[in-house]
């Protein structure tokens, strides 16, 4: 899955799995609205090249909200 910033960014906060990162968790906070929730800093989004969440929840919450 390969995203603009900001899909990534609108994606995160409407996900009810998102959980920040351990490196991530004083700067974000979630469904708070704050511009560094996204994808990206979350713990079940894969950092090995595939760019995907592991959790699948990417393309349904996509889908549901039109981004």
């Amino acid at each position: 899955m390969r995203a603009s910033e900001s899909t990534y960014k609108n994606v995160a906060k409407h996900c009810s799995a998102y959980s920040a990162k351990d490196c991530c968790k004083n700067t974000v906070s979630n469904k708070s609205g704050d511009v560094s929730v996204s994808c990206t800093t979350c713990k079940h989004f894969s950092d090995d090249g595939k760019k995907h969440c592991k959790l699948d929840l990417f393309d349904p919450i996509v889908a549901d909200h039109n981004f």
